[in-house]
């Protein structure tokens, strides 16, 4: 009977228990616990649990300092993570103090009181129930502690912790699934850097763990992602549909003395055998491009782009430049220069005729930063006497590559801007933003003609076949919007757009066309 009710295996001449299992690896711990948290629902067994188990594993043997975990929902993230992972660490160490926050107050209830009654279960207590108790005078859903000086405290994302530290800090969907406004984002950014970061007793060796599906490009994934300049997280990015292009490669696990890395290798390959590619194109209905791309994908923009998608772009395939008919210069400047702040932007295209006398539009250069006014308004003078002055030192300037129109746009900075440059001899049109509805309408007006293939990207020096570096960066920015973290990109394309398309300079090649004596000139905003 004793052999029934364990699975017993020879490694030299020990023989491990099912007991022993769980204790080895968290994994086998998970396994075994799921009946007594979930009842009769059926464990799907998946490949990237294991995965996930060994990262926290890496974890709680101070491996890993900060572990990021972007994955879809209803994988069994939080089960592993938030509930069973505190249950197993304190099997090995009931000193260890957690701190956990969800995007709700009842859900990180609901998880810490699953994590309780696990342990306070007939299975978990006859296997380990020797090694600490929890204390009644300390025995909560919000927060419960141990004879062994370990705790679990759990609250909600906005909640401030008062007078208590913790030694692993788990993270769970901070974040509102599906998406949050702007304001209450930029609320839970703030509590995660100002209040949640620093909760930690000992910075050298206490834990971070963050596990969230993606909602948003300056979610909190999207904001460590952003910042971690040091690589100071390990970030295991598991997205439904695999992208060679994103391929997940993390740090070496266990006796590994190569970095774990995703194992799939064909495009499209599913994370997880419970869903069919029937049941992934429903999802991708009902939620959209942009729900999809950041839940189920973990990047917050479809890979073809949101509103603009990448392949619209023309790659124009010489190296020297066509022949240009007429160059407008754009620009959406800000008020300041902190690193809160959105940038100060500039755009310059050529318009050119293609073969067939059709008007077509290029990208010529860009530029953004951070600028206080005045270093700002040097930069409009050095791009209105050069547009290839980009870099941080000046070039000369060149009349050859001057343009014959500089719009900005008429707000912040702009308006004293334009009548700054107008003293200093630099004319510069003002744009009214407003005439043409707000940022997303704008980008309505102007989808049309970017998918007709009318604008086009230089390519590599030395490469046709590639896009110019700036190019690149350029395409890439504005294909999230609109959920981009600085839309500015995004505001001097659409109104040199607009202006040369409503003052005829460029026009969508199925719309009707005037002849040249009746075109009209260029209008001015």
């Amino acid at each position: 009977m004793k052999d029934n009710l364990h699975a017993r295996f020879a490694e030299g001449n020990r023989i491990y228990s099912k007991k022993d299992e769980a204790e080895a690896s968290l994994y086998e711990f998970f396994k075994q616990a799921w009946q007594v948290i979930e009842g009769e629902q059926e464990l799907v067994d998946e490949w990237y649990l294991k995965v996930i188990a060994e990262h926290l594993e890496a974890v709680y043997n101070r491996k890993i300092k900060n572990l990021l975990v972007n994955i879809p929902p209803r994988t069994g993230k939080t089960n592993l993570i938030s509930v069973i992972f505190p249950v197993w660490v304190w099997i090995h160490n009931p000193a260890e103090k957690f701190l956990c926050a969800s995007c709700s107050n009842s859900l990180s209830l609901e998880i810490a009181d699953k994590s309780r009654l696990l342990i306070e279960s007939p299975w978990f207590q006859e296997n380990w129930g020797n090694i600490f108790k929890l204390r009644k005078d300390q025995n909560s859903k919000s927060y419960f502690a141990n004879n062994k000086t370990g705790y679990r405290i759990s609250t909600s994302v906005g909640s401030a912790i008062v007078g208590k530290g913790g030694s692993i800090q788990i993270t769970d969907d901070p974040n509102l699934p599906g998406g949050e406004s702007e304001l209450t984002r930029e609320g839970v950014n703030n509590w995660w850097s100002m209040r949640w970061f620093n909760r930690l007793n000992d910075i050298k060796n206490d834990r971070r763990i963050i596990v969230q599906q993606r909602s948003d490009e300056k979610d909190i994934s999207g904001m460590i992602i952003a910042n971690d300049v040091n690589n100071e997280w390990v970030k295991l990015i598991l997205p439904l549909e695999y992208e060679s292009s994103r391929k997940a490669v993390t740090v070496p696990l266990f006796k590994s003395k190569a970095p774990w890395a995703d194992p799939r290798t064909t495009d499209g390959e599913l994370l997880t055998k419970r869903m069919s590619v029937t049941e992934v194109n429903k999802l991708k209905r009902e939620l959209g491009s942009y729900g999809y791309a950041g839940q189920y994908q973990q990047r917050p923009a479809p890979l073809e782009g949101g509103m603009i998608k990448k392949h619209w772009f023309k790659l124009y395939p010489y190296e020297e430049l066509p022949d240009l008919e007429f160059v407008i210069q754009s620009w959406d400047t800000a008020l300041t220069a902190n690193d809160e702040s959105n940038y100060s932007a500039c755009t310059t295209w050529g318009v050119f005729l293609d073969r067939y006398d059709n008007e077509n539009v290029i990208l010529l250069s860009c530029w953004r930063d951070r600028l206080e006014y005045p270093e700002l308004r040097d930069r409009v003078k050095r791009l209105a006497n050069n547009y290839r002055d980009t870099s941080t030192n000046a070039i000369p300037a060149s009349t050859k590559y001057q343009p014959d129109l500089i719009v900005i746009e008429a707000k912040a900075s702009g308006d004293p801007l334009i009548q700054d440059l107008r003293r200093g001899g630099i004319y510069a049109q003002p744009f009214i933003p407003n005439k043409h509805g707000d940022k997303i309408q704008r980008v309505r007006l102007i989808t049309s003609l970017i998918e007709s293939g009318i604008v086009w990207m230089p390519c590599q020096k030395n490469n046709t076949t590639k896009m110019a570096d700036f190019a690149d960066e350029f395409v890439t920015s504005i294909s999230y919007f609109p959920n981009v973290s600085s839309r500015d990109y995004v505001d001097t394309m659409t109104q040199a757009l607009i202006i040369l398309r409503d003052g005829s300079r460029i026009s969508h090649p199925k719309d009707y066309r005037e002849p040249d004596e009746f075109k009209e000139t260029i209008r001015y905003y």
